[in-house]
């Protein structure tokens, strides 16, 4: 507690009191009351004068682990900006994945002729869609998916050894 600040207050509002009563302005019972009521408010203002900081939570250590629920969230929030489209750093893969998937069923992406041969494979719209500048929605980034996970993988002319009769394959589970 300040005990100098309530000292000059008390005599600062007990001269002001008896200024009032000379002069007739207030009764001398107002004067003192007024006079009491400035020392309390003093008193008080000088008794929580000091303040306590604001306490903050104990900080806890968080583990990431790869794959966990940080990874999961942060592929969330990347994959739309601000105005609920699509980012662009996603359309890239997206796109790139469905290049890659083409070429894969021997459809080259940049020969303008192949254009057919890639319609027939993942449909015209979204041929159309993909190559177009404009920002998708969610959507249509599933359509796209959509459309490259039907194509399934690359089309194998080679004969795959487990698929021959008369070949044992076991199968290994972790």
């Amino acid at each position: 507690m300040n005990v100098r600040r309530v000292v000059t207050v008390t005599v600062l509002t007990g001269l002001a009191a008896a200024c009032l009563v000379w002069w007739n302005v207030v009764d001398p019972w107002h004067a003192a009351a007024a006079t009491a009521l400035a020392c309390a408010l003093t008193m008080l203002w000088a008794a929580t004068e000091n303040t306590v900081a604001d306490p903050e939570w104990p900080r806890t250590a968080v583990e990431t682990r790869p794959g966990g629920r940080h990874d999961v969230s942060d592929l969330g929030w990347s994959v739309f900006g601000r105005d609920g489209l699509v980012t662009d750093r996603v359309v890239r893969r997206v796109r790139a994945l469905a290049v890659d998937r083409l070429r894969a069923h021997g459809v080259d992406t940049d020969d303008p002729a192949a254009q057919a041969d890639a319609e027939r494979l993942l449909g015209a719209t979204v041929v159309r869609q993909l190559s177009s500048g404009v920002p998708p929605r969610a959507r249509t980034v599933q359509d796209w998916l959509d459309a490259v996970e039907r194509l399934g993988a690359a089309p194998s002319s080679s004969t795959d050894p487990s698929t021959e009769p008369g070949t044992d394959v076991k199968e290994h589970r972790a």
